[in-house]
């Protein structure tokens, strides 16, 4: 019986310490030439979902060429890189298949896009655009409104790189 109850013991611990990780598990990491990291190599800045949360959120209501209007929501990229104390003059949003595109620090200045976490109040998900999804106010501006700039829209975002 003892012997049951120390495997019963040890599995609950297991499954514990692989649900807190879980949640330790970052939603966004930024390196590159940062000023603040939080992890032990000093090599870069992991967000969990709570801190990035813990940002300012910021609401977007536009329509893509994926999506109608709908309202995206999550803090802005340049707050974002001012808890880093990011440098540079641009930053690489990579996705999770490895997709980059290069976005120059003057566009958070114009167009202020946003990290987004959630749709029409919705978290984002893997298999829908998630979980996070850099958005421009792509309906307030017509230069936003080309193919073109449809590239700067990158979803399934893993990191950023600060160049």
């Amino acid at each position: 019986m003892k012997e049951i109850a120390k495997l019963l013991f040890g599995g609950l611990a297991l499954a514990l310490c692989a649900t807190a990780q879980a949640a330790a598990d970052p939603i966004l990491i930024v390196k590159g030439k940062i000023g603040v990291f939080n992890n032990a190599s000093r090599t870069e800045y992991r967000f969990d979902e709570g801190s990035l949360l813990r940002l300012p959120q910021r609401t977007i209501s536009t329509k893509t060429t994926w999506t109608a209007k709908s309202a995206f929501s999550g803090p802005a990229i340049s707050d974002i890189l001012r808890v880093v104390a990011a440098g540079g003059s641009q930053i690489d949003v990579v996705t999770y298949d490895e997709y980059k595109v290069t976005l120059p620090l003057s566009d958070l200045e114009r167009y202020h896009p946003i990290m987004a976490r959630f749709i029409n109040g919705k978290p984002l998900q893997r298999r829908d655009f998630g979980p996070l999804w850099v958005m421009y106010p792509v309906s307030d501006f017509a230069e936003l409104q080309k193919v073109k700039s449809d590239a700067k829209l990158a979803w399934q975002v893993k990191y950023i790189v600060v160049r």
